[in-house]
């Protein structure tokens, strides 16, 4: 499996924005209004995936006061760190879209008020997911060791 590349997260925050905006044009109004306490679970995911990031970062390094973990827990972290932080991507599009298109009535109507303060808090969850599981991920790959450079004798 390889790293989790910044252009890959961004591809997913444009398409899933473009997408959740293009959505939303045409069906915004069929929608009902978002839910207060949606960005808390995202929030709270991401904080639980900060704690677990650190201490498989812990255990990599392999810290005397840190009880040792299977190498498939470990693999199995750093797959949930890189769907965590594809999924915080996409979260944070969806948010950014919905923020720049009910912004512009956001003055007017209470309800887009609301839906406008709602996506833009999803929007941060999102990111702090998304930072929360490139944590994970990388906590989870061990170290490189550099070994001495030798050239090679000329025969």
């Amino acid at each position: 499996m390889n790293r989790t590349r910044g252009g890959d997260l961004l591809a997913v925050l444009v398409g899933i924005g473009l997408g959740a905006y293009l959505l939303l044009r045409f069906a915004y109004s069929d929608l009902p209004a978002l839910a207060p306490i949606a960005p808390v679970p995202l929030a709270a995911l991401a904080g639980a995936e900060l704690v677990l990031a650190r201490r498989v970062r812990r255990v990599i390094r392999r810290d005397p006061d840190v009880k040792p973990k299977a190498a498939i827990a470990i693999a199995r972290q750093v797959a949930l760190g890189k769907a965590s932080a594809l999924v915080g991507a996409g979260v944070a599009g969806a948010g950014l879209a919905m923020v720049a298109h009910v912004l512009p009535d956001a003055g007017r109507v209470s309800v887009a008020r609301s839906d406008a303060v709602i996506a833009g808090l999803a929007a941060v969850a999102g990111v702090l997911l998304c930072v929360a599981g490139l944590a994970l991920e990388r906590a989870g790959i061990a170290p490189t060791r550099r070994e001495p450079q030798t050239r090679p004798e000329p025969h």
